[in-house]
């Protein structure tokens, strides 16, 4: 394999719509917002990628056992179509090569898609800190979405992985872009985080659904 593979298992009919990338990460925020919308939205699997860029194991499930991919999730009964991003591991930590072309070949599926925006959703460990939600934008429109739903200006730094690559790497073929970052208490399952994330989100795309009482 030399290099990613994708399978469409359909071609969901979506109109314009906007890419969330729900990648594992710190505080397990992506992953928590991305089982939400797939289970309020009964969202759709339509498309797996597999890679030589993700790591070097397999994944056993029952007995059985398949290579790690990410997956993506179609949701067509909201305004704006969604479309989930989901994965079961992101690249090594230093393998800068494997980030760039893996999230290459997200862009590319988003272009054939369509997609008109691209939102990273993550976190970043602040132990002690509040939870707080911040956004950096590569579109002034999109960046006002989220800024009046309740998101704060990311303060000036650096955003490590797909959460902030994605977003620029899609301004860069025409798709707005935005990243969205909880501070997260735990590196692992902060909830408190998870649920301020995903009101944020829903609130900024007018996707109408309450998140469920923590």
């Amino acid at each position: 394999m030399e290099k990613a593979i994708v399978r469409f298992s359909s071609k969901p009919k979506l109109r314009s719509p906007v890419l969330l990338s729900c990648l594992p990460g710190m505080g397990s925020v992506g992953e928590n917002v991305a089982a939400y919308l797939i289970q309020m939205y009964d969202a759709q699997l339509f498309a797996e990628l597999f890679s030589p860029w993700l790591p070097d194991y397999v994944i056993v499930e029952a007995g059985l056992c398949r290579l790690p991919r990410l997956a993506f999730h179609a949701i067509n009964g909201t305004e704006p179509n969604i479309i989930v991003l989901t994965g079961d591991a992101q690249p090594p930590q230093d393998d800068y090569e494997a980030y760039y072309g893996l999230c290459e070949s997200i862009v590319e599926l988003a272009r054939q898609m369509r997609v008109r925006a691209v939102v990273g959703v993550g976190g970043f460990l602040a132990p002690g800190e509040p939870r707080e939600v911040f956004v950096a934008y590569t579109s002034e429109r999109l960046g006002k979405l989220f800024l009046d739903a309740g998101a704060k200006p990311m303060p000036p730094g650096r955003i490590v992985g797909p959460a902030g690559l994605l977003p620029a790497m899609a301004a860069d073929h025409g798709m707005e872009g935005a990243s969205i970052l909880a501070s997260v208490a735990s590196p692992v399952n902060d909830r408190e985080a998870s649920f301020k994330t995903l009101r944020v989100l829903t609130r900024a795309l007018g996707m109408g659904a309450k998140p469920p009482a923590r």
